[in-house]
């Protein structure tokens, strides 16, 4: 069940923790990964309403679980001190995220928690850098259901597909997929043509996508792109079925679904290392430049279309369901809780 609910902070309370920051940093009583500090009164009404919105909810609970540690590891923490359970954090968003700070009270929520779930090696990595010392690790990865994506073998073709699914922001690093593919037109005599799908989608930070699609629209590859601003996602699967690979240029990741889920139909896999694929994409699977590395990915994707380097569909699906699937996520899951409620 999902519940809503909204607790709004007394204007006294959030000046004092205003002038408590700035306090702080001028006493200079600072630890490197906070940025910002919360003051007690802030704290103890964060808690009484928490605790007072949570208890509203009737609900019975024998692990507390976030998967947005830096931002909601202390609210977690509140619920888990006053019903004396267990609690257990994660993090799929850049560390910290773009624009923010790290509060110390989450950095030392996150310290205090039973087990960190972790979805990348990478997102391990990042949480580290910013000084906050994980709990017990347990590597999770991420989830995909392979019941609702399926592989379609596609008809043999000279012509082969490359699709990215992404939304419109910085850090999808568009600009470096359009560098690639008008890079890979200059490589190859060879036609090939781009699905650019998801990129006027959802989530807030899809922004200026008539940007993207000028850029596209100029572009070298401009009669061999066909733009998808968004798709539901139950029919991702098709769109997958329509392609020959995967290309994502993103300068950062958690571990991405979308990469997963094109693993799931049978597509190799040409990314940059932002994050998480690293973790299960080896050359088997497809390939993995660096963030920036322009002419490395356009040779790889010459290499495919001009079948220098192949992939086998099945081994690709396969490797990535006994990494993510339903039965293999479940079992990790499980795994997991149990082992913090039997130590509780």
């Amino acid at each position: 069940m999902e519940y809503t609910a909204v607790a709004y902070i007394p204007i006294t309370t959030y000046i004092e923790n205003f002038l408590h920051n700035v306090v702080v940093k001028l006493k200079k009583e600072t630890v490197d990964g906070i940025g910002r500090y919360i003051s007690s009164s802030r704290k103890k009404f964060t808690k009484k309403k928490i605790c007072e919105l949570f208890s509203k909810t009737g609900q019975s609970v024998d692990v507390f679980y976030c998967v947005d540690a830096q931002n909601e590891a202390y609210n977690l923490q509140c619920l888990a001190k006053a019903y004396n359970k267990s609690y257990v954090v994660g993090e799929h968003a850049p560390v910290p995220w773009p624009g923010s700070l790290i509060s110390d009270v989450n950095k030392y929520a996150i310290e205090g928690a039973n087990r960190f779930l972790a979805i990348s090696h990478d997102k391990i990595r990042q949480i580290l850098l910013q000084n906050i010392k994980l709990p017990p690790i347990f590597y999770i990865g991420n989830l995909i259901d392979e019941t609702n994506l399926l592989y379609s073998p596609r008809k043999e073709s000279d012509v082969k597909t490359f699709v990215i699914v992404a939304a419109h922001s910085f850090y999808k690093n568009y600009d470096m997929f359009i560098n690639v593919m008008n890079r890979l037109t200059e490589l190859t005599e060879k036609d090939f043509r781009v699905m650019v799908v998801g990129y006027g989608a959802n989530k807030g930070y899809s922004k200026n996508i008539e940007e993207l699609e000028n850029k596209i629209y100029q572009s070298k590859f401009a009669s061999k792109a066909e733009l998808i601003p968004s798709v539901p996602h139950e029919k991702i699967g098709g769109i997958f079925n329509r392609a020959d690979a995967f290309v994502m240029t993103s300068i950062q990741e958690g571990q991405p679904v979308s990469a997963m889920e094109a693993a799931c139909c049978g597509l190799p896999i040409f990314s940059t290392r932002c994050g998480g694929v690293e973790d299960y994409v080896d050359n088997s699977m497809g390939r993995i430049y660096s963030v920036s590395d322009v002419d490395g990915m356009a040779n790889g994707l010459k290499e495919f279309i001009e079948d220098t380097i192949r992939f086998e569909p099945l081994h690709i699906r396969n490797k990535v369901i006994d990494i993510f699937g339903r039965d293999a996520f479940r079992k990790k899951f499980l795994q997991v809780f149990r082992e913090v409620m039997n130590n509780a």
